[in-house]
Parts: C-alpha cells; structure tokens; sequence
C-alpha cells in the first residue's frame, strides 16, 4: 500500500471519525438544551399564572365588596325618592308597583353574568320585595336555626347603617360557597336594601381562563419544541454523516459551518432560557440558520410574547387596583408578600384633612346624579394634587378627604410637602368654582387641617378585610383642627409649624382650646409657602361695611350637624362677602356653627341658606353680645341678596 493511499485512507478514516464524533457530541448537547428548554419554560408559566392567581384574587375580591356596596347604596337612595316621608306604608298595594319592583329586585352582574341580587324588608324583618315571591310578606327571623350567620347580620341592620359580612351557604350540589351581603337603609323609610352576592363568582372565572391559557402556552410549547428537537436531530445525524463521507476538506469546512449554523441559535436560545428564568419574557433570539431551528427560535419568541401578555395583564390588575388605593400602596401590595401581612409601625408622618363646609346642606336640593358629579369635580382636582405631591389617601368620606405623607416609604420632607399640597388645594378651588359658576351650581369652600407627629401606620384589619391605613391621638388632633378652618383657610398644628416656619408665610395665628387636649394649642393659618413650591393663596379682601339699615335674622346653633339652640333676637350691622357682624341677645360660644335665617324689611325669611362659624365673641350694650361669624357655606340666592345690601348690584 503507497504512502498517499495510507495518508489518504487515514486522512478519510480521520474525517470519517471526527464527523462521527460532531454528531455525536451535537446529539448530546442537542437534547441536553432542549430538556432545559423546556423545563424553564414550564417554570416560568407555572410562576406567572400562580402569582396572577393569586393577585387577581386578592383584587378582585376587594372589588366585588365594592360592587355590592354601591348596588345596595345606588338602590336605597333610588328608593328613598320614591318612599321617603311617608307616614304609613300600604305593604300590599307597594309589592304591586311594578316600579318600585324593579328598583328594590336588581340583579348584580359580573362579565360572565348575574352573581346576585338585591331584596327589600322593613326594620322589624319581614320582606317586602324578594326575587322568590314565595318568601315576600315572611319575616326573616324565621330561618334563624336553618341560617344563624345571615341572622345575625339581619339583627344588626335594624339598628345599625351599612352593615356588611360573609356568610356560608350550600348550593344545589350542596358544595359550600361563600356570599357577601350588605345591608342599607333607605333614608326617611323603615325599610333596609339588602345587597347579596355570591362572591366567588367575581373571580373564578378570570381565574380559570387564567389557568386554562397557562396549561394552553405550556403544552403548545412542549409540543413545539418536542417536535423541532426531533425534526433538528434528525437532520443533523444525516448531513453530518454524508458531509463527512462524501466530501475530505469540504466535508470539514462544511462540517464547522454546519456546526456553526446549529450551534449558534441553540446558544441564543439557550441565552434567551436564562432570561426568562430571570424573569426577562421580552426577550428575542433571532429567527436564523436551518428551517427547524427557525421554527424553534419562533416557537421561543412566541413564549416570551405570551409571557409580555401575562405580565401586562398583572400591571392592569395593579393599575385597577390602584384607584382603590394608591399606586405606591397596591405596587407593595403586589410585589411584596410581608407587605400583605397585617401589623404596623410607628412612624412620624404628617396628617392632612380636608372638608367642604356646608356640602350637604347646598347639595339638598340637588338631584344625587348631579351630587355625584359636583362632588367628583372637586374630589377629582384634590386627588390629583395629592397624587402629585405623593400623599396616601388613607379615605374619602363624603366630601371629606384623610390623606397622610411619609409612609409607606420614607419621606424626609413630609411635613413641607404636605403643607405644599393643602396650599395647592386651596389655590386649585377658585378652578373649580369657575367650573360651578359656568354650570349654574353653588359655590364651594373647604378648610384643610396639616398635623405632624408619630402615629401606627400599616395594615389594620382582618384575613377578609385590610386597610393600609393611619391611627393614633395625631390622627384625633388632625381632625380637631379641621374643625376650627373656615372655608379658605389652611390651618398647621404646632409640630408642624417647628418643621416649615422657615419656608411658610403665616397670617392669623390663634390659642384654642380642643377636646382630649390639655391647655391651649396654638394654630397657624398658612398663607403661603417659597421654594421650591412657591404657592401663595390670593388676599382676600374682608372689609366689613357698617349698614345703613340693619338686617334682622334669626340664628340657629350647630353641634354634630345638629341643632342645639335658637337665637331669635339678632341682626347684622356690618356685613362683607364672606363674614358679618351680629348683635344678639343670647349665649353663643367662640368657634360654634351656626346657620343664620336672613330676614327682608318684610320679616319675611330671605330664602337661600348660609352657615358659617363663629370666631369672636365679645359683649355688647346691655345684654347684648357682638359675634364674629365668618361664612362657610353661602347658597347663590343668599350670595345675590348681600350684594344687594353691600350695593354692589
């Protein structure tokens, strides 16, 4: 045998043997990769559908409740329209109105259907409206053996307003299931709207298409990558065979590209795997090389798109999530399972309070679909702000607002960004106004209280119901300052004032003296703050002006919203826009409410409504005394009638 057939057969021998060796190691690395493929790939859907799971119970849950308060609150005042001031109740001849049938019976809807419905029954038990006839004109103390739970919750609506629960039930394939129930008066009736709802039905529908589209995208993937792994084997067995065999120094360049063309993607992918486990589903490999791996790349592209759209998903959650509390608050909520966990800290935060003055009595005449939208009009310009200045707001009651700086995260300048935000909000009310004013609606005035001190900040509550809220005597004293604002005003608690004086420009200041607290507390009325914020409310411009003929008025004292006593000898002899002086002959303390009846030249009550708080008392001739009363409350035909007696007109 020649040397060159040696050096040939060897040279043939030794490519025949290294292309056996290629495709055995690409065999082996192939398979290696795909089982990581698709075992991070099943790891990373299980985790995201798990933690939708339980996120969107968690959300959803919350957002059924308040579905079911607004149903049963929506229909108690639908029904106080119809029914309220009425002396007696013809129960027979109500259950036949077809309209008040369909007011009082209202089936509570989720995107996959009716979940609940509302009734109606008085104060003594016994129903008057329920979808199933047979039971209407019962008492619903007559199943309190059968339903313990639902009874006790029954019993306590008689004497208590907006009473909610849980309770347990079996249906029909007698599996045990939970509702939520919440009960409501009907202002000015006997008669309690009860809201119920199977609770479990807000959610296990989106949580089984959650579950379902997971267990979809894990076994499209499994078979999509089973099956290219298998076509790419294949392929790769039998072009390296006769690449090796049929070609010497072609064979071997052909062989490193071939090992290239494969290689390479399966890097990329094999790349792309460990950005997914790290929790990167934007991630793309390019989609090159052989049309096996072409397909493979795509079938993993396709993944991590899906993946984006679960992920996105989440995020809408935590944004839906989010108008019910703050973003800060549900993105902790949601990322972070000992923020979930009931408990608190003490922490020094600062307390801001707003309120409207005499909101509900200008809102009395008002239709509720336009209260709603005069009060979302203010509340949506005061929410923003406080967004903007990065408050938490802990609750809305009404037109009141309880917002809190320095929690849950860290705030350095908490007080100063606070007092900021009440600046601005009272700045942002001539907006507002405006608005009111263009749409033919009353004027509005709020007065914001700012309190600094150290409270117990967390999630206060139970398993089924958690607030991340504010408590402590610094929350009380926040609020006992509110009360002593007048409309316009921004009034600052003592440890407040230590932290911004430097920065805020002070008008009145004042010594009161406040219920729980011992001796006198001086408050600041802030009118304006310098940088970086640079707020300043405009002056505004009180003069009294003495009258040439005094108007008489009689004069009704306020304690809790309530009427406490009558003045009827008084009459104003200097009168402003927003304050007047009165005369009278009676007792009234410093900083009372007060609602003032305005009477013509006729004695005739000049109709319209004011209220307003007392800020001086002095004594007068006689017995008489000399009261400061600054307005908080004017309606548009009262606001008309001083002008007129200013001459302004």
């Amino acid at each position: 045998m020649s040397i060159r057939i040696y050096l040939i057969l060897s040279y043939l021998g030794l490519i025949i043997l290294l292309a056996f060796g290629m495709w055995a190691i690409a065999d082996r690395f192939q398979d290696k990769l795909a089982g990581q493929i698709l075992t991070v790939a099943k790891r990373a859907v299980q985790e995201v559908t798990a933690a939708n799971t339980q996120a969107t119970d968690k959300i959803l849950t919350t957002l059924g409740e308040y579905v079911v308060k607004d149903k049963a609150e929506d229909v108690a005042r639908e029904l106080a329209n119809l029914l309220a001031g009425k002396k007696t109740y013809d129960y027979a001849a109500l259950r036949r109105n077809p309209k008040l049938r369909k007011i009082a019976i209202q089936n509570i809807y989720t995107p996959a259907g009716p979940a609940g419905y509302t009734d109606l029954y008085d104060k003594n038990g016994f129903i008057l409206f329920h979808p199933d006839k047979n039971v209407e004109g019962r008492n619903q103390l007559e199943w309190q053996e059968e339903y313990p739970e639902t009874t006790e919750l029954v019993r306590r609506s008689f004497s208590e307003n907006n009473v909610s629960g849980y309770y347990t039930f079996f249906d029909q394939n007698n599996r045990q299931r939970t509702r939520y129930s919440v009960r409501v008066h009907v202002p000015g009736t006997p008669f309690i709207v009860a809201a119920i709802v199977n609770l479990d039905e807000f959610f296990l529908p989106t949580q089984e298409k959650i579950q379902q589209a997971g267990q979809e995208i894990s076994v499209r993937t499994e078979d999509h990558i089973a099956q290219h792994q298998k076509v790419i084997d294949q392929r790769v067995k039998l072009g390296s065979l006769i690449a090796g065999l049929a070609l010497a120094v072609a064979g071997i360049l052909s062989g490193f590209w071939l090992a290239g063309t494969i290689s390479r993607p399966i890097l990329r992918l094999r790349d792309g795997v460990r950005q997914v486990g790290e929790g990167d589903f934007a991630v793309a490999v390019p989609a090159k090389g052989v049309k096996e791996v072409v397909h493979l790349a795509q079938s993993f592209n396709q993944l991590g798109q899906q993946l984006t759209e679960y992920i996105e998903k989440r995020d809408f959650i935590r944004d839906t999530f989010g108008r019910y509390v703050t973003q800060e608050v549900a993105k902790r909520l949601l990322e972070s399972k000992e923020a979930r966990e009931l408990g608190g800290e003490t922490r020094e935060v600062t307390i801001l309070i707003s309120d409207l003055r005499g909101f509900t009595a200008l809102t009395a005449d008002l239709e509720p679909e336009a209260v709603v939208n005069f009060l979302n009009r203010y509340l949506g310009k005061m929410i923003e702000i406080l967004t903007d200045h990065r408050a938490v707001i802990d609750e809305i009651i009404g037109d009141g607002i309880l917002a809190f700086f320095g929690a849950p995260e860290p705030m350095a300048d908490h007080p100063v960004r606070a007092v900021a935000c009440a600046l601005a909000m009272q700045a942002a009310m001539d907006e507002v106004n405006a608005l009111n004013h263009a749409d033919g609606l009353p004027h509005l005035e709020m007065g914001v209280a700012v309190n600094t001190g150290e409270v117990v900040v967390g999630n206060i509550g139970s398993e089924r119901r958690t607030k991340y809220s504010v408590v402590g005597a610094q929350v009380n004293l926040a609020s006992r300052i509110e009360a002593y604002a007048v409309g316009g005003q921004v009034l600052i608690g003592p440890a407040t004032y230590k932290r911004v004086a430097d920065l805020i420009e002070v008008g009145e200041t004042m010594e009161v003296g406040m219920k729980g607290v011992p001796g006198k507390t001086t408050l600041y009325e802030v009118q304006g703050i310098g940088e970086p914020y640079n707020i300043y409310l405009k002056e505004k411009y009180e003069t009294l002006t003495p009258l040439s003929e005094k108007i008489n008025l009689h004069l009704q004292r306020i304690s809790e919203k309530i009427i406490v006593g009558r003045i009827d000898t008084a009459w104003v002899t200097q009168l402003s826009e927003t304050t007047a002086t009165v005369i009278l002959a009676g007792e009234l303390g410093e900083w009372e409410d007060v609602r003032l009846r305005l009477l013509d030249k006729n004695e005739n009550e000049v109709p319209g409504k004011v209220y307003g708080k007392v800020t001086s008392v002095k004594p007068g001739e006689g017995n008489l005394r000399e009261a400061q009363i600054r307005f908080t409350s004017v309606s548009p035909e009262i606001y008309q009638f001083i002008r007129q007696a200013l001459g302004r007109v």
